[in-house]
Order: C-alpha cells, then sequence, then structure tokens
C-alpha cells in the first residue's frame, strides 16, 4: 500500500493507521520495532500530530503497537504472529532429513589449519596502514601474482608471467571474467556434469551446454579429480586429448583443484603446462589447502586473451580481500604452503586409514576397501542388492552422504567412496555402524 494523502476515500488518520497496520501485517515492521514518534512522523507526513496520535491510538487498540512511557510505540508482533501462522496452515513443508555424517563435504578438518600463524600474517598485513587505504588490483596485487607464478612453475610445470595470472574471490567469481573473453565460442561441455555452480555461469553468458565433447568448441576439465572417486588423467590421456583441441580449435578450461592430494604420486603435469601455455586457462584455488573462507583463486589466461582481458580489466574490481592477498603472498614466501600440505597429507592419510580399517571391520568379506586417488577419499566396493545410486539415496535418509560410483559393477556390488576431511575421526565409528545396518537393511 502507498499513502497517498490526496485521496478522499478515507480520513487521513485511518489512511495512516492502514499504512502501518498493512506494513505490520505483512512483516515490513518486524516485532519489536520502534515507532517513529508522533512528532518524527508528523512532520515527515506534513499531517498535524492530532492526526498521527489518533492513527497511533487505533493501531495501539488492536493490538499492533504499544506504548512505552517514556520510550515511545513498539509493533508488537501479536498479529503478525496470527497472520504467519495462519499462513503456515496452508504451506506444508516437506520434511528434511538432518546430516550426520557427511562424507561428500569439500570443507576441512578443524585440525587442519594454524589459525594462531595465519592470524599473524593478517595482523602484520593490517600494518601496513598506507596500502589498506586504497584499493586492490582488479588483476590482484602484483607481489602474490609473482609468487604464483613461481609455485605452479615449480609445482604443476605450468608456463606463465605474473601478467597472465588473474586473482579472484573463488572460481566462479573469475568465470564471471573469463566468459565475455571467450564469448566467440558458444558451446561448452563439462567433463563433471555435476559442477552445477560453473555451469549455471556459462549459461547465464548464454553458452550452450553440450553432452558430447565432440560438438563442443570449450572443454571444461578437471584432469586431476576426473571421477567421484578422484581419478586421475595420466600424461598419456592428456597429450591426447591436448592434439585433439588442437586440431579442432577447442579451449580448455583446466580446473586444477586437489591436485596436491595424490594418494601414490607426485602431481601429473598439468595441461596447460604440457600445452606450452597456449589454449588453456587454468583454474586453482587454495581453498582446500588452506579454509574455505579464505576466498582466493587464481586463472592464468594464455597470451592469445590478453589483449582482450587488458582492455576490459579496469572495469572489474578485485573480489579478493586485499589483506588476504598480501597475507597469503608472505605466507608463500616464508615456506609455509610446503608445511601446510604436508601436515594435511599426514591429516587425511591418517583418517583415512582408520576409517578403511572400520569398514574393514564393519563388512570383513562383503567388502572390498582401497585408498582413492585423493588422500582423504577411501574407496568401498560392497556386495549389495541395490545399484550404487539407490544405496546412496537410502544412506542419505538416513543423513549419511557419500559418493556413488559413475560406474556400477554388474555383478551384485555397489561402489562408494568417502572423503574424510569434514567429519570428525571420533565420529568415524558410529558413522560406519550405520552405513552398516543401512545395507543390511537393504539386503534382506
Amino acid at each position: 500500500m502507498k499513502l497517498d494523502l490526496n485521496s478522499t476515500q478515507a480520513t487521513r488518520y485511518l489512511q495512516v493507521y492502514d499504512y502501518y497496520k498493512e506494513l505490520i501485517a505483512a512483516g515490513r515492521l518486524a516485532e519489536g520495532t520502534k515507532m517513529p514518534s508522533i512528532r518524527r512522523c508528523a512532520q515527515q507526513l506534513g499531517l498535524s500530530r492530532t492526526t498521527i496520535e489518533t492513527a497511533y491510538f487505533c493501531l495501539a487498540a488492536d493490538g499492533y503497537i504499544i506504548s512505552r512511557p517514556q520510550s515511545g510505540y513498539y509493533v508488537t508482533g501479536r498479529c503478525t504472529k496470527a497472520a504467519s501462522d495462519k499462513t503456515a496452515q496452508h504451506v506444508q513443508k516437506a520434511p528434511e532429513n538432518k546430516i550426520l555424517y557427511n562424507f561428500t563435504s569439500n570443507n576441512v578438518d578443524a585440525d587442519s589449519f594454524d589459525f594462531n600463524l595465519w592470524r599473524r600474517y593478517i595482523k602484520n598485513t593490517l600494518r601496513q596502514d598506507g596500502r589498506m587505504l586504497t584499493y586492490g588490483e582488479p588483476q590482484g596485487e602484483y607481489e602474490l601474482r609473482q609468487v604464483l607464478c613461481d609455485y605452479v612453475i615449480s609445482k604443476r610445470n605450468a608456463v606463465c608471467r605474473p601478467e597472465n595470472i588473474v586473482i579472484g574471490a573463488g572460481s566462479q567469481t573469475l568465470m564471471n571474467i573469463l566468459c565475455p573473453l571467450i564469448k566467440e565460442r558458444r558451446r561448452v561441455c563439462f567433463h563433471d556434469s555435476r559442477f552445477a555452480q560453473g555451469m549455471v555461469i556459462f549459461e547465464d553468458y548464454g553458452f550452450t551446454l553440450e553432452q558430447d565433447k565432440s560438438s563442443a568448441e570449450i572443454l571444461y576439465m578437471t584432469p586431476s579429480h576426473m571421477t567421484s572417486h578422484g581419478g586421475i588423467m595420466n600424461v598419456e590421456k592428456r597429450l591426447s586429448l591436448l592434439k585433439e583441441c588442437a586440431e579442432n580449435d577447442r579451449l580448455i578450461i583446466e580446473d586444477d583443484y586437489d591436485n596436491e592430494f595424490r594418494y601414490f604420486s607426485k602431481p601429473i603435469p598439468c595441461l596447460q603446462g604440457l600445452a606450452g601455455g597456449e589454449n588453456v586457462v587454468y583454474l586453482s584455488t587454495f581453498s582446500k589447502l588452506l579454509l574455505p573462507s579464505i576466498r582466493l583463486s587464481f586463472m592464468i589466461l594464455p597470451d592469445s586473451l590478453l589483449p582482450l582481458y587488458e582492455k576490459k580489466k579496469m572495469l572489474y574490481n578485485q573480489t579478493a580481500s586485499k589483506s588476504e592477498q598480501l597475507a597469503l603472498c608472505q605466507f608463500l614466501r616464508d615456506g609455509h604452503l610446503d608445511s601446510q600440505i604436508r601436515k594435511l597429507k599426514r591429516l587425511y592419510s591418517n583418517k583415512a586409514k582408520l576409517l578403511s580399517s572400520l569398514l574393514e571391520q564393519a563388512f570383513s568379506a562383503r567388502a572390498e576397501v582401497s585408498p582413492g586417488e585423493s588422500v582423504f577419499l577411501v574407496q568401498l566396493r560392497i556386495k549389495c542388492n541395490l545399484d550404487s545410486r539407490r544405496l546412496q539415496e537410502l544412506c542419505k535418509e538416513r543423513g549419511l552422504l557419500l559418493f556413488a560410483s559413475d560406474a556400477d559393477d554388474k555383478t551384485g556390488w555397489a561402489r562408494l567412496a568417502l572423503s574424510c576431511c569434514e567429519v570428525p575421526a571420533e565420529q568415524f565409528p558410529d558413522a560406519v555402524q550405520l552405513l552398516a545396518k543401512v545395507v543390511r537393511e537393504a539386503s534382506v
């Protein structure tokens, strides 16, 4: 409702009454909200204090507001509660299953990060008063891009210069920068069709999502995490993919998350490095290595896209915190990332071993337990009357989230995978017993 004081349909105090009544009933004035004073309301609306006072008296008489001595009028909430209760009678909410154990989470273990160390770097950064008074560079702080350049060259065999690197708060933010640069290519194929957060960005920019890579002009690949079980793409397949894309003029977007967490071997050189830095856009993040809440990701653009980016970059605001960029820069310079990776590998490999042991005890000969390619993943091949997807659904109904295999066996065995990152180790026994119970019930 709009307050129309020129209307002749009702007296002015009733118009004021109806105006506030509708705001309160709709919940736009919440319980406990202080009403404008009579004097202030009269000044704002250009009405007499008597008119406003009469409207307030009517609102108070009907229970919408209450007068508190020497304080003013406040919304009671009684009428809004009645309205919401009435609405709730017509709305039936679907019951939500409480998640007890999330073995699919991308969150990290509470013991995985030294918060005190990170606080010291943040505090040191905030002492740089002059730098904190300015906005961050649109492309990211140059010294951090230098450190990242050295890191990906030495650890991932990438080919780049600091000028090729763009920093942002998460991969979605970087994709919003990338999509306008590659808009002449209209068809994109995602290797992992579960990556809805990435697919929606391309859809919003008008790209067509293709199921078959042969009809796509852009391939979105995750070579370090090809399956739900964390399988990796070997060097031969990477070279074959690069050759095929070069022959068909396809652009590759390489999302290289989880590349540090290899169980049996050192990380394989990234596609970007194998391609000599051409025709591949490289994406990576520090969310898994540090904290998900530290939204620092980076993108390496090939030289062919740099002129387009240079024309537009000043129109983009930097989304990553400047203080966190500078803190991460010094954190990397001081060698803490290598020690952090070693710490995470020890932590997650120990958790994975414990989880594997408990699964073997619970299922004995009915299951085959093996480590996943990622250090934090455990693979479970279990004899069951249900396929992997159905077993996954039953577990979810009981509050247990886990990965289902991309491809089932045809021999009555379901294939699952469990990430041991978020769930505390002390909860593993109860989680395994719950899984065993679901499997027993499904086998009856």
